[in-house]
């Protein structure tokens, strides 16, 4: 029980869609996706699957930003989109199954996808813009969003090394 607490009082970190940090200019671009576990982890995901999908990979990274820059001007000037929230939180679950899927999977139906995805980010940060330069908002969520998949990539990379150490102590282990 006291988990389930502990977990419900933490679900309001879980949606970046507040006004809070969002004022204007370059910082509170930067700071608005990584104010939210929801575009935390699908934008870390995005970086996990171009890590896995090929040596091609990076070009997800360009369309999850390409889409996102696209539908956030389509937020700011008013344009309505539904499901956005909906949409967001179903690009987690559907960029973390593509982690387990991405070598089995061509890169064009991927590139698809997660630039589908791209649009929900893209158009929650336009939409949320209050005030300032929206140019320098945009440049400040996309230089964060970029950084997320840098990271996410990182991590992918760091967890295969670790995965081929721990299978190589394995194996040493198995001839003892």
């Amino acid at each position: 029980m006291k988990i389930l607490l502990m977990l419900l009082s933490l679900s309001a970190f879980a949606f970046g869609h507040t006004t809070f940090l969002q004022n204007s200019g370059f910082s509170s671009g930067f700071l608005h996706p990584m104010g939210g576990l929801d575009h935390v982890l699908a934008m870390v995901g995005v970086g996990m699957v171009a890590f896995f999908a090929s040596k091609r990979g990076y070009l997800l990274l360009f369309a999850f930003i390409a889409a996102m820059l696209i539908s956030a001007i389509l937020g700011f000037l008013g344009v309505k989109i539904p499901f956005v929230e909906e949409g967001i939180l179903v690009s987690i679950a559907v960029v973390f199954t593509l982690i387990g899927f991405a070598k089995k999977i061509s890169l064009g139906a991927i590139v698809a996808v997660v630039a589908f995805f791209g649009l929900f980010h893209g158009f929650a940060h336009g939409a949320e813009f209050q005030s300032g330069s929206f140019a320098a908002y945009m440049s400040g969520f996309t230089l964060s969003t970029l950084f997320l998949h840098l990271s996410g990539i990182a991590l992918a990379y760091a967890y295969t090394k670790s995965a081929k150490a721990d299978a190589k102590f394995v194996e040493e282990k198995e001839y003892v």
